[in-house]
């Protein structure tokens, strides 16, 4: 595989991308967190740690420890078992969902990461990572998650899929899901994403597993020379007859 820091930088120089691609590296201990990441120390969300990677531009670690805000992040990256009330639906109630047991549902059935497996994170800018992510996630608009997909089945790959409830954009269907499956996913930056970690209105996030960054990257540059070039160059001419008449009458 090419360089995953120079195939970052090409991914976002043909999309046109406002942030770098990120990287994500699970830790089997915290003492395996490289020099060089600022380690977080208060409480906090995962959403949170993604953001100040992207916006920063800086390698940022957090712990089991430290990432509780959000007990379902934690918890699907396998940093601890689902808290009771969670998992049951009490705690949300009227703030996830208006009953209990529509609550309950948005829990259910998710996978995760086996709990105790690992004990930290680490999230950089693939430009300045030092070392293999296991997950890449790329953020932009909808037109540049398209051209993701475009890059994705140029070569046969399968439909990329959406799957959401609203809950658990970052931290789970574009992490967890392709650290577990192996598949390209898409996202949409959910409320977590948008009220603690700055996500924009129009963004979205594609994540898929390292295995997957070359082959997407070369992709996207050989149907950008084929039939999809970013951005678009429109069909100016020739102005539809109708439209040419209705203008001079």
């Amino acid at each position: 595989m090419a360089h995953y820091s120079d195939l970052g930088r090409e991914l976002q120089e043909l999309l046109r991308l406002k942030i770098s691609p990120i990287g994500i590296k699970y830790f089997t201990k915290t003492t395996d967190i490289p020099e060089g990441f600022e380690v977080v120390q208060s409480e906090c969300a995962i959403c949170q740690v993604i953001a100040k990677a992207r916006f920063h531009e800086v390698p940022v670690a957090t712990t089991k420890q430290a990432a509780t805000v959000c007990g379902m992040g934690g918890a699907v990256s396998g940093f601890y078992e689902i808290a009771r009330d969670v998992a049951d639906g009490t705690r949300n109630k009227g703030a996830w969902a208006k009953t209990v047991e529509a609550t309950r549902k948005l829990a259910q059935n998710r996978m995760g990461i086996k709990v105790g497996k690992f004990e930290a994170m680490g999230v950089a800018p693939l430009k300045n990572l030092s070392m293999a992510p296991d997950v890449v996630q790329v953020w932009g608009t909808p037109v540049q998650m398209l051209h993701l997909v475009y890059a994705h089945i140029w070569d046969g790959g399968d439909n990329v899929e959406m799957s959401t409830n609203g809950h658990g954009a970052s931290c789970y269907e574009a992490l967890v899901v392709p650290y577990l499956t192996g598949q390209v996913k898409l996202a949409m930056a959910d409320i977590g994403d948008r009220r603690f970690a700055y996500a924009a209105d129009d963004e979205m996030i594609m994540g898929f597993p390292l295995a997957q960054l070359e082959r997407i990257t070369v992709n996207l540059r050989e149907s950008y020379d084929a039939a999809y070039r970013f951005p678009y160059q429109y069909h100016m001419f020739p102005i539809w007859e109708g439209a040419v008449e209705r203008c001079k009458a």
